[in-house]
C-alpha cells in the first residue's frame, strides 16, 4: 500500500518537485557523510589533545619531548615555536604571536566541513518550501480547472507533493543542524585544550634557561629520541 502511494505520488509529480526531492536526498547524504567523518576526526583529535594536556600539566618539557605524539596539533605548534627559537626569533612577543597564529591555523583546519553542515541546515527548509509552494500552486490550478466537479482525488496529488517536499526539507535540515552544533561544541573543547597546551609550550621555551643553545640541545635530544 505504501509503495503504491509512493509510486503514485512520484508519477504525478512534475520535474520541479522531483528535482527538489532528488536535491534534498543528495544534500542529506552529503550531510550524514560530513557528520560521520568529522565526528570521528574530532573525537580522535580531542583524545590526543587531552592526553597532551595531561602530560604537559605534569611536566611541560618531558611531555613535549617524549610523550606527545607527532601527528597532534600540539606537536605542530611545538615544532613551529622551537624552529623560531632556533632561528633566533625567541622573544616572548614573537613566540606568542606565532603560537596564536598556529592555534588559529589548527582551528581553521578542524573547521573544514562544518560550513557545509551550516549551509545545508540553513537552506534545506527553503528548498523544501519551494516544493511546497509549487505543490500548492498545482492544487490551486487543479481546483480552478475542475469547475464544479471538485473531488479529493483531484487535489490529493498536488497536496501530497507539498507535504512531501516540506517533510523532506525538514528531514534534511534537522540532522545537519544537530550535527553542526554537536561538532562545534567538540571543536570548542579541542580549542580550549590546544590554547592551554600552547601556553605551556610557550612558557617552557621562554624560561630564562631556554637560550638558543639550550633549545638546540633539546632539539638534538628529541631527534635522538625519534
Amino acid at each position: 500500500m505504501a509503495e503504491t502511494m509512493w509510486l503514485g505520488w512520484w508519477g504525478q509529480a512534475d520535474w520541479i518537485v522531483r528535482g527538489v526531492f532528488v536535491l534534498l536526498i543528495a544534500l542529506s547524504l552529503i550531510s550524514w557523510s560530513v557528520i560521520l567523518y568529522k565526528a570521528v576526526q574530532l573525537r580522535r583529535t580531542l583524545g590526543l589533545e587531552r592526553a597532551a594536556a595531561r602530560q604537559l600539566s605534569l611536566n611541560p618539557q618531558q611531555g613535549a619531548d617524549e610523550v606527545i605524539q607527532p601527528d597532534t596539533a600540539t606537536r605542530h605548534i611545538q615544532d613551529s615555536l622551537r624552529g623560531a627559537a632556533l632561528r633566533g626569533e625567541g622573544a616572548r612577543e614573537a613566540l606568542s604571536e606565532l603560537a596564536a597564529h598556529r592555534v588559529r591555523a589548527q582551528r581553521t583546519e578542524l573547521e573544514n566541513g562544518l560550513v557545509i553542515l551550516a549551509t545545508i541546515g540553513n537552506t534545506a527548509p527553503f528548498i523544501g518550501l519551494l516544493g511546497t509552494v509549487w505543490g500548492i500552486m498545482h492544487a490551486l490550478q487543479a481546483l480552478g480547472g475542475a469547475g464544479a466537479a471538485i473531488s479529493m482525488d483531484l487535489i490529493a496529488g498536488p497536496v501530497a507533493e507539498a507535504l512531501v517536499a516540506t517533510a523532506a526539507g525538514l528531514f534534511t535540515a534537522i540532522p545537519a543542524v544537530v550535527g553542526y552544533n554537536m561538532l562545534l561544541r567538540r571543536l570548542r573543547r579541542i580549542m580550549v585544550l590546544l590554547e592551554g597546551n600552547a601556553s605551556y609550550l610557550l612558557a617552557a621555551l621562554t624560561r630564562p634557561a631556554q637560550t638558543p643553545a639550550a633549545v638546540a640541545s633539546i632539539a638534538r635530544s628529541e631527534g635522538r629520541a625519534r
